[in-house]
């Protein structure tokens, strides 16, 4: 079998309205996605999903540019494939990031174009399923103390146990917000998890997090900087609470630094982030052979590469927490037939196809393609409004400060 063509579109799915108001988020946006489809001459088709945190055009437009390089290869030849590309793109003097986002389009397609052939589901390809179900968290923005409470209480009563909050906006505040959760959710067995996506020193850290101890929190994710690995371990060996890594561990080869310093207690892992699949197993690997349970990251996937990450972390035994899922349960609609992949309230079965187990709705890729055109690009670029709140990240102090202008 060999590759004859690559194929990209880009659409993009809009959100549902948003009943709340939220200090990280400043309007209903949309998840984009590039799909990637790898064609051979033996008919068979692979589906991949590049994500497009420089812009969708760009993701495309580094698919595209590797398409040729792939003419002629053996699909199956993943591994070989893929390390090429990097190559022959000179990525090997860039940090793996620079370009993984697109390239996972690629590699996501060609193992589900693996497993197609095999006639199997993709997690028997990695030697089958731990777990038939994924379990993902409830998410909490980031609202006015009152109404987060609410919203912990409805969210345990709907049968979640395990809460998400973003925190770093400033230290009285986020104290706050906390115990509003915890206030919602009274019962211990409901795990609360604070993300603060780099924001505090490490002094800030070790001091919010020790005043945080009385809510039980089931770990505070990426309290420092990310570079900082001296601070993560030390913030780690300072508080009772346990220390998660997301941005420190980005890829297999900070995954592997993580572990030989003993900076985290639990690290996410994402194929989008990672290199690919084939770098997301092997992140999962590290950390399983230092007995780190991993959590999946969710970078807004819409059902191809939201299909693709439930074989994951059906796949790795120590996908054994809540995983991320928030903005695939938003999405009004899917580019997948049969439409959006359906939540039991906090669960999600692993697709049972073959491959990664969806296939493309030609018509609602038709309709969301001219949604991204209409709607969302503007010049060659997205329209998406950011918050300097989120995506600031270490900067987040920095502007805890400005006038409402800049919120």
């Amino acid at each position: 079998m060999k590759i004859t063509g690559i194929k990209t579109r880009i659409v993009a799915v809009p959100f549902k309205q948003f009943a709340s108001e939220s200090k990280l988020r400043s309007e209903t946006k949309t998840t984009i996605g590039v799909l990637t489809e790898v064609m051979t001459d033996e008919g068979l088709v692979g589906l991949g999903e590049g994500a497009p945190p420089l812009g969708a055009a760009h993701t495309k437009n580094l698919i595209d540019a590797a398409a040729p390089q792939l003419i002629g290869e053996n699909p199956l030849h993943v591994n070989r494939i893929m390390k090429m590309v990097y190559a022959r793109f000179n990525l090997t003097h860039l940090h793996i990031h620079a370009a993984n986002w697109a390239l996972n389009g690629i590699e996501m397609a060609l193992w589900d174009l693996s497993a197609r052939a095999a006639n199997r589901p993709l997690c028997e390809l990695w030697g089958g399923p731990f777990r038939n179900k994924i379990k993902f968290f409830g998410y909490i923005e980031r609202q006015e103390p009152e109404a987060m409470k609410a919203e912990a209480a409805k969210l345990v009563g709907m049968g979640f146990d395990t809460l998400y909050v973003k925190v770093g906006l400033g230290e009285v505040s986020d104290i706050e917000a906390v115990r509003a959760i915890r206030e919602g959710a009274s019962s211990r067995n409901v795990r609360i998890r604070v993300d603060a996506n780099q924001a505090w020193t490490p002094d800030e850290a070790i001091r919010i997090i020790n005043a945080m101890t009385e809510f039980d929190l089931e770990f505070v994710d990426q309290p420092t900087l990310m570079y900082n690995l001296d601070a993560l371990e030390r913030i780690r060996r300072s508080v009772s609470v346990p220390i998660a890594a997301h941005e420190s561990g980005w890829t297999m080869y900070e995954m592997l630094n993580i572990v030989k310093r003993q900076a985290a207690d639990v690290i996410h892992v994402d194929p989008r982030f990672d290199a690919g699949f084939t770098g997301a197993r092997i992140s999962a690997g590290i950390a399983e052979a230092a007995g780190i349970p991993v959590v999946l990251h969710s970078y807004g996937e819409l059902g191809v590469a939201f299909a693709g990450c439930l074989h994951l972390a059906a796949s790795c035994p120590n996908f054994s927490l809540a995983n991320q899922g928030t903005s695939y349960r938003l999405l009004t609609d899917d580019i997948i037939k049969g439409g959006p992949l359906q939540f039991d309230v906090n669960k999600m079965a692993v697709p049972s196809g073959i491959g990664i187990g969806v296939q493309l709705d030609e018509d609602k890729v038709a309709v969301y393609e001219e949604y991204y055109q209409r709607e969302v690009c503007v010049d060659g670029r997205e329209k998406q409004l950011l918050t300097d709140a989120y995506a600031g990240m270490y900067f987040r102090p920095f502007f805890r400060d400005w006038g409402d202008e800049h919120k």
